[in-house]
């Protein structure tokens, strides 16, 4: 422990008539009084004295001791949560621009690498296999006794501890791993969940938001809290002091060096007419950073027109859906995937290639190695047999990447990582849940075809698609099962029937294959394409 020096809070309760701040350094404790905040409406501030490290909560009238939800650190324990005094974290540099279009790596800290500082090691493989953004799951403090993601936050403005070799330096540590990446040449975006909170979690009861001011909180006319989440404890966006304590969460991350943020369930945060998304957006504006929403919850779905904000990136679980289906083999679908493959402009307009994420899994889900292995209506998988499943991953990854808009996959699907199944391992820590590297060597055939194609996709502008089939125009039919595109250079053939098809290229030039799922022949401008395959040519 440090010297004592002065510190300063603040908090809201506008119905406390006292408030106290309570120190903790060691045995020890030391309490001090709070005064009204005469500039915020409900609004309290206190002066005291305490050393970094130190615990410290605050009490209101003769309640139980609260933890602050402004806090820079947390300590989460069996038996609640503590505020850790400690300075602000000092200002970081994010990463230069971006020379290339996104291409984002979805990654849970310790199921990929234990640690902020274990995931160091892994930077190399990501950069090498193309991608240039690291997406983190979510790294704000939650109680990992019941979850594994990190979906259920404790307080927005603070470093989750159990990531970091040293707890009392997760900000560094964070901090060390997002410098990395930009050494590397990435981008690091976060996964932020402002939504709800993880207050019902048992060991954390009503000592956050809920015991200071239960309005943070949205309610149904008969005065139930709502659940548009499936946390419970929803947000409400109008509330000034929810919206303040979004905005200092996400500062804090972005002095760290953050370039981005991916927001959970973000249609929640609309419920006030979009007030507080409008806010975030200027403050990103101002900030430098890039905006994800994933555009629905519960209670609403909001992707497309249906999301006003036009620099913002949409998850486009549209794209998921469909391109799955189509892969596997369901009927009605050419037409659809027409769409998804050139950024979705029946539902972004023109500029949808600058606002969909694409992805074909998430962490949410069967894991891509999976739907190649379970058979699933709701997932649109199918278990195809170990004598096509590399084939069907490779058909995946050559549809993701050469679509327009931002591609997403999830850590190790280039090498095949499998969850055996499990569609919701939220709360598996352990083997199932984190990646297994020694799958890299027997998989690395799949590796180097992702390799490739992301090589293939900066080499390209894809824009301006012009669609046919295995002829001059495509087959939209219900019974179709065959797509061609091309776009700057590239003629890409989906065959997901199961017979070969002959396709005719229908633009002019010189072709040569560059890359095929399974063993196909060129002829001139004949391309006879494998059953179950995609066929890539290249303008010589």
């Amino acid at each position: 422990m440090g010297a004592r020096s002065p510190r300063t809070v603040r908090f809201r309760a506008p119905d406390a008539t006292r408030a106290t701040v309570v120190v903790q350094p060691g045995t020890d404790q030391a309490t001090f009084a709070a005064r009204r905040d005469a500039e915020v409406a409900g609004g309290w501030v206190a002066e005291f004295e305490a050393a970094d490290g130190d615990h410290y909560g605050i009490r209101l009238d003769d309640g139980p001791l609260l933890f602050d939800p402004h806090t820079h650190d947390l300590l989460i324990t069996d038996t609640g949560a503590s505020s850790v005094v400690r300075d602000p974290w000092p200002r970081h540099p994010q990463g230069a621009p971006l020379t290339e279009s996104p291409v984002v790596y979805e990654l849970h800290v310790k199921g990929f690498g234990g640690s902020y500082r274990g995931c160091i090691e892994h930077l190399a493989h990501v950069r090498a296999v193309g991608a240039n953004v690291i997406e983190l799951m979510p790294v704000h403090p939650f109680n990992p006794a019941t979850n594994y993601w990190g979906y259920m936050p404790v307080v927005w403005g603070a470093v989750h501890r159990g990531y970091a070799e040293q707890p009392d330096r997760a900000a560094e540590e964070l901090a060390e791993l997002i410098a990395a990446a930009h050494d590397h040449g990435l981008h690091v975006w976060i996964d932020v969940v402002y939504n709800h909170t993880g207050e019902d979690e048992p060991a954390i009861g009503s000592n956050g938001l809920r015991g200071y001011d239960p309005t943070v909180y949205r309610r149904t006319a008969d005065g139930q809290f709502t659940n548009d989440s499936g946390c419970g404890n929803d947000i409400d966006p109008a509330h000034p002091w929810a919206r303040d304590l979004v905005i200092e969460g996400l500062d804090r991350y972005a002095d760290l060096g953050v370039d981005g943020f991916r927001f959970d369930l973000a249609s929640l945060l609309t419920r006030d007419r979009g007030g507080l998304v409008t806010r975030i957006t200027e403050w990103a504006a101002d900030r430098g950073v890039t905006l994800v929403a994933e555009p629905w919850d519960m209670g609403g779905y909001q992707l497309g027109h249906g999301w006003p904000w036009p620099t913002w990136l949409q998850w486009n679980d549209r794209y998921r859906d469909q391109v799955r289906g189509l892969l596997r083999g369901e009927p009605g679908l050419v037409r659809a995937v027409r769409q998804r493959v050139q950024g979705s402009p029946d539902l972004f307009g023109p500029d949808g290639a600058m606002r969909s994420l694409n992805f074909i899994d998430a962490h949410d889900g069967l894991t891509m190695h999976d739907l190649t292995a379970v058979n699933s209506d709701h997932h649109h998988a199918w278990d195809c047999g170990p004598e096509l499943r590399l084939q069907q991953l490779k058909n995946f990854f050559a549809v993701l990447l050469l679509s327009a808009g931002t591609p997403m996959w999830v850590m190790g699907d280039e090498f095949a990582r499998t969850q055996q199944g499990h569609d919701n391992p939220y709360d598996v820590d352990g083997p199932l849940s984190w990646v297994d590297w020694s799958r890299a060597e027997e998989w690395r055939g799949l590796t180097g075809f992702v390799q490739a194609l992301t090589a293939v996709r900066r080499r390209h502008s894809l824009v301006q698609f012009t669609f046919h089939g295995v002829g001059a125009q495509p087959d939209l039919g219900w019974h179709s099962h065959s797509l061609a595109w091309s776009v700057d250079g590239l003629y890409v053939m989906v065959n997901a029937w199961w017979e070969p098809l002959t396709f005719e290229v229908q633009t002019t030039g010189e072709w040569q294959l560059v890359l095929s799922t399974a063993p196909a022949h060129l002829d001139g401008t004949t391309c006879v394409v494998p059953p179950r395959s995609v066929v890539v040519l290249e303008r010589r």
